[in-house]
């Protein structure tokens, strides 16, 4: 594939190996590609197991759940069971992805997580390893019983930096695969937190080896095998990993980036990766960020179609190189297969209707480096213009509908109340307010289309005085922009 532009990821546990009844039919055993088959996707991303162990036979890396004689969970008895019988009746379960990406014209990557903080005490879990087990003395103490890199494995200690990339270089030498991605942002605990700062060499080191590693193959192959990884979406949050990225796309030891966030993926038109563009523009590494799938802070629903073509836009407008798509409705719909349609293409996705969404604040994607504006506390007496937040918008044609929708918390109608957008006043009255049960409110104002610029724009919303006896303070919790062609087709 000369020019990915729709990358899909599927984890191989949740919607495939955890959910069919052993044993694994041929049909189901690559039944996630066949579900994206003639979509816009070019690329299948797979992780092939849990990230320490893998669904496929391997002289390095453990099946997973193989060290257990019972197992105490019906998912992963399944997992375990549906890859031993494809590998029991001398069937490869990554081959079988990798010829059937093939034939479906797809580019396949595997992707490998390079750590994981499953307690090597904890020799009943499914999720642990033999290599873990076993080596107790290479993990990480932490700086607390709480802290989150407690028991991932130390990568100062070169058995464990080998076991991982031994792992890797059968991948690449093995199967013949169009790159590998390396889940940077999975358990991201290489060091202990006062030895990241004197090991960011570390990594840099393993990416250099892994490099050539696949070179060699590439030669051998006669085709480029690309290395990628997903990274977080600030350059402070990949430094204090020991994720020494501006070395790494300086000397061009990776050829992908994917600016992303692991626990909670919001879809997200404002998602900040503009800097991974910017040090990545004088070099040939490509840029794919993640396009997320989840609306709310609590997962509330997945987005749908008019979400996602105005994230899509967003990235695209902003110079991205391809779309990566890191979790999934599931099951793969008519609606979920529209939107792999159209993603993929800035013209087909022009005109049509769109959701632009800013996604609100989640404790773990900040600790990480990512940024919103909500829910944002308006205190009362401060003009609008003092309490902004920015949706980016990518619309060039001057003929569409537009609607700014807010939504609020602990509001009134009876509020005095005033609405920017990029400065201009946002007129309203009660037919616009409609309160939803007791405590919250959703505003829906029709905008003029030239009020809005392509990029950042500004909504202002102050609550300028309260009625007699009210004091609670307002929080601005949602704001969308709606965008409708009234003569575009859905």
């Amino acid at each position: 594939m000369s020019e990915r532009k729709l990358i899909f990821y599927d984890d191989a546990r949740h919607y495939h190996y955890y959910i069919y009844e052993p044993p694994m039919t041929l049909a189901q055993a690559t039944a996630t590609i066949d579900a994206v088959a003639g979509t816009g996707v070019d690329t299948f991303v797979w992780g092939p197991g849990l990230g320490p162990t893998v669904f496929y036979e391997s002289q390095k890396a453990d099946v997973f759940a193989e060290h257990l004689e019972v197992i105490g969970d019906v998912a992963s008895w399944r997992a375990y069971e549906n890859s031993m019988g494809l590998i029991k009746r001398g069937l490869d379960p990554m081959r079988l992805m990798v010829e059937r990406a093939h034939q479906l014209d797809m580019d396949f990557i595997p992707s490998y997580r390079l750590t994981h903080s499953s307690d090597p005490k904890d020799m009943d879990n499914a999720h642990n390893w033999k290599f873990k087990i076993d080596h107790p003395e290479w993990v990480l103490k932490g700086d607390s019983e709480e802290d989150s890199r407690k028991n991932g494995f130390n990568w100062i200690y070169p058995e464990v930096r080998k076991e991982r990339f031994d792992i890797l270089e059968e991948a690449v030498n093995k199967y013949d695969i169009d790159g590998l991605e390396l889940d940077l942002t999975f358990d991201p605990y290489y060091f202990e937190s006062y030895e990241v700062e004197s090991n960011m060499s570390v990594l840099t080191s393993f990416l250099k080896d892994l490099r050539n590693v696949c070179e060699e193959a590439s030669v051998k192959k006669n085709k480029k095998i690309s290395i990628g990884a997903r990274i977080f979406p600030s350059l402070k949050a990949n430094s204090d990993a020991g994720f020494d990225l501006v070395k790494w796309v300086d000397l061009e030891l990776l050829d992908f980036l994917v600016p992303n966030v692991y626990s909670h993926i919001p879809i997200d038109p404002n998602f900040k990766f503009d800097w991974v563009l910017d040090i990545c523009s004088k070099k040939s590494v490509k840029v794919y960020p993640a396009l997320g799938s989840i609306i709310g802070a609590n997962r509330e629903r997945y987005a749908g179609l008019e979400y996602y073509r105005a994230a899509a836009a967003a990235y695209w407008d902003r110079g991205v190189d391809g779309l990566y798509i890191p979790w999934f409705p599931w099951p793969i719909e008519s609606e979920q297969r529209q939107i792999l349609r159209e993603i993929g293409d800035i013209d087909v996705i022009s005109e049509k209707s769109k959701r632009y969404y800013v996604a609100p604040k989640h404790e773990a994607n900040m600790k990480f480096g990512h940024e919103s504006y909500l829910p944002l506390e308006l205190i009362t007496g401060v003009k609008a213009k003092n309490q902004t937040v920015k949706v980016y918008i990518a619309e060039k044609s001057k003929f569409p509908k537009v609607n700014l929708i807010i939504k609020l918390k602990e509001s009134t109608f009876r509020d005095e109340m005033e609405i920017l957008i990029n400065g201009n006043v946002c007129k309203f009255d009660e037919t616009n307010y409609t309160p939803l049960g007791f405590t919250h409110a959703l505003i829906e104002i029709p905008i003029d289309r030239n009020v809005l610029v392509s990029g950042d724009n500004e909504i202002g919303v102050g609550i300028l005085s309260r009625p007699e006896k009210l004091t609670g303070t307002v929080i601005l919790e949602e704001v969308d922009v709606s965008v409708t062609y009234p003569n575009a087709t859905i």
